[in-house]
């Protein structure tokens, strides 16, 4: 059985974190991909943990960052599982732990172990998801003591999630005020993927979205609120991202996939 709680940030933390999942799963095993969002995870494993499947099966570590991927990649549950996932707005954590989000061949991103093991340890012990969040959010407000002050590269990256659907990246760019060399190889290493890739993940998320909630499956209409140039195009890249056709993709069952990539709470 997998069951997945969806919690909203507040007030408290909205300033990092975005959104708190928490995942519970016991029996036989349970596969799908998980399609690429736009944000980073702080995952926390507390009992067993899920694999990496592909051409070498890869099990996961009790705590690290999941970064922005470029393509989905197909998770395997199993065992007895207890999981607070947290996702984050990649440029502020990066930023905040001076993490390398760099591209690896993982996946998976390891977090400092003298500060992190602590924190995965006290929320071991506590007995639910709120009192974890609760935990979560005065450890990461101890770490920054005072309102944090987004920089060009977080400039960049809100930009993106909020303009990217409509407007160039050639245009988004030129409104962060600084050296486009620079912001390049800074945005790269604190989201592990360029701003073009992050723009095609915004893009794909948004046309998911809207097919999930408005059962819209015309290309034509698909192509002109994706900002797309042609069919080609946007079959192409969404097959890039996901390895599959739209039209194969949203005809097959998705509810195993939805809920591994955060979409919405529920039970299998």
């Amino acid at each position: 059985m997998l069951d997945i709680e969806l919690f909203d940030s507040d007030k408290n933390n909205e300033w990092l974190v975005r959104q708190f999942e928490a995942y519970r799963f016991s029996g036989s095993s349970l596969a799908d991909k998980f399609i690429p969002r736009a944000d980073i995870s702080i995952i926390f494993h507390f009992k067993d943990c899920p694999f990496i499947s592909g051409e070498a099966s890869l099990q996961l570590e009790p705590f690290f960052v999941a970064p922005i991927i470029p393509r989905a990649i197909m998770l395997q549950f199993g065992g007895n599982m207890d999981t607070l996932a947290i996702t984050c707005k990649a440029t502020v954590f990066s930023r905040l732990f001076e993490l390398d989000m760099s591209p690896v061949p993982k996946r998976s991103i390891n977090l400092p172990q003298h500060i992190f093991f602590p924190v995965w340890k006290a929320m071991a012990h506590l007995n639910t998801t709120n009192e974890r969040i609760a935990y979560f959010s005065g450890f990461i407000n101890s770490v920054q003591q005072t309102p944090y002050c987004p920089d060009a590269v977080d400039m960049l990256y809100g930009k993106i999630l909020e303009k990217s659907i409509t407007h160039p990246l050639k245009e988004i760019m030129q409104e962060c005020f600084a050296s486009k060399s620079t912001l390049l190889r800074k945005f790269i290493k604190r989201t592990g993927v360029s701003p073009k890739t992050l723009a095609r993940v915004v893009r794909l998320n948004y046309l998911w979205t809207k097919i999930r909630d408005e059962n819209a499956m015309d290309y034509q209409e698909l192509i002109f609120d994706g900002n797309y140039f042609d069919q080609s195009h946007f079959i192409n890249d969404f097959k890039a991202i996901v390895g599959e056709t739209p039209g194969y993709f949203f005809n097959r069952n998705l509810n195993i996939v939805k809920m591994f990539s955060g979409k919405p709470a529920g039970e299998i």
